[in-house]
């Protein structure tokens, strides 16, 4: 794969940046309305078909505490949920029955809350040693969305997540789950129904992140001088089950029949063999999935939500600069999409205010946008 990895990378990037240049001049499609503001930085954001939101709140800054998870309540404020010890673990903490990080939340057709704890923390912000997870720690969590009572928990042995791996985000296609591994590189796939789990692509060309170098601003946000990008991060599944999507943030998007990985008989080497590479986002911390495959990416550096589309158009569905680093995004059963952005933590030593507001967005979806038709949720059912 590393030679269609490079054929792929060298014939499509002019023709790609050549489409980029010629959507961005036709300047924001879409207009950006606030949705809500919240007292903590979040990175993901996800809505339940009755709007109930729930956001993921990332451990950026040693200085501040702050939940884990938070959800919106009547009156509009952001309150962290559930209302226990799930949302009060500081390092030192044992984190097994608690949330250590979350890099992902998540809503499907069940109406329940799916959390993605990686159980570490930056090594640059909280010291080397809560950097590598305790045993047990990283894991899965599924909470009712009303009560925020804990209806499962997952974890996984070393064969599925071995020194170094570091679940990134899920989706779901029936009672399979497909999970992403950002430090290793991989996908895992998980069966609700039979308990069994499979690793599958791990540490392959496929899943790792390309050498584009990263945004010099992001070296900072994690505590260090420079930034390592995270290998296979970002996830989709077509509403039909089909395809499986996954990208670094440096790119390329990749994707893969979901037969093929499901198919034990055949190794991973064979099965990186089906693997398509298909377009060469800009660098980007999220990404969310419509019903008609379209990939809508949050571009770190540009201010951009741009739009990919399986028959390789691409358009730029808004840019404002007020999109200050976007992060995972979440397409609403309103046909609305949801974008957190993750301004800098200010630090308490700063000349600014020790308070601080951050913002989610939203962008009510058009039916279509450059000739790309849009589609609706994708809810795993």
């Amino acid at each position: 794969m590393a030679i269609s990895r490079r054929i792929f990378l060298k014939a499509f990037t002019a023709m790609t940046m050549a489409k980029v240049a010629m959507v961005r001049a036709a300047g924001a499609q879409t207009a950006l309305k606030l949705a809500l503001t919240s007292p903590w930085m979040a990175n993901q954001v996800a809505i339940t078909r009755h709007n109930r939101l729930f956001l993921g709140l990332p451990r950026y800054s040693a200085e501040y505490a702050t939940p884990s998870l938070a959800r919106q309540a009547e009156d509009g404020s952001v309150e962290p949920f559930p209302g226990n010890s799930w949302n009060t673990w500081k390092p030192g903490d044992d984190g097994r029955e608690a949330f250590v990080y979350l890099n992902s939340v998540h809503v499907f057709d069940d109406e329940t809350v799916w959390c993605v704890d990686q159980g570490s923390l930056s090594a640059g912000v909280f010291g080397e040693q809560y950097s590598i997870p305790a045993p047990g720690v990283q894991k899965i969590v599924q909470l009712d969305a009303n009560s925020g009572e804990i209806l499962r928990i997952l974890r996984f042995d070393d064969h599925i997540l071995p020194t170094g791996a570091q679940m990134n985000d899920l989706r779901f296609h029936g009672s399979l789950m497909y999970i992403s591994d950002s430090g290793l590189g991989g996908i895992i796939i998980h069966d609700l129904q039979s308990g069994k789990t499979v690793r599958r692509l791990s540490g392959l060309a496929v899943v790792k992140a390309s050498n584009k170098t990263p945004p010099t601003m992001l070296a900072h946000v994690k505590g260090g001088k420079t930034f390592h990008p995270p290998n296979s991060d970002m996830i989709e599944i077509t509403a039909d089950g089909k395809w499986l999507y996954w990208a670094a943030p440096t790119g390329p998007l990749y994707r893969v029949e979901t037969q093929y990985l499901l198919d034990t008989t055949r190794s991973d080497a064979e099965v990186a063999t089906h693997v398509e590479a298909v377009y060469d986002n800009n660098f980007s911390g999220g990404c969310s999935m419509d019903s008609e495959g379209n990939v809508y990416f949050s571009e770190t550096v540009t201010h951009n939500i741009t739009v990919w589309s399986p028959t390789g158009q691409i358009a730029v569905l808004v840019s404002d600069p007020r999109l200050v680093r976007p992060d995972g995004s979440f397409i609403s059963q309103q046909r609305k999409l949801y974008i957190p952005v993750k301004q800098p933590v200010k630090s308490k030593g700063s000349t600014a205010k020790t308070e601080q507001v951050f913002h989610i967005y939203l962008v009510d979806l058009p039916k279509s946008i450059d000739g790309i038709p849009l589609g609706q949720a994708v809810t795993g059912v």
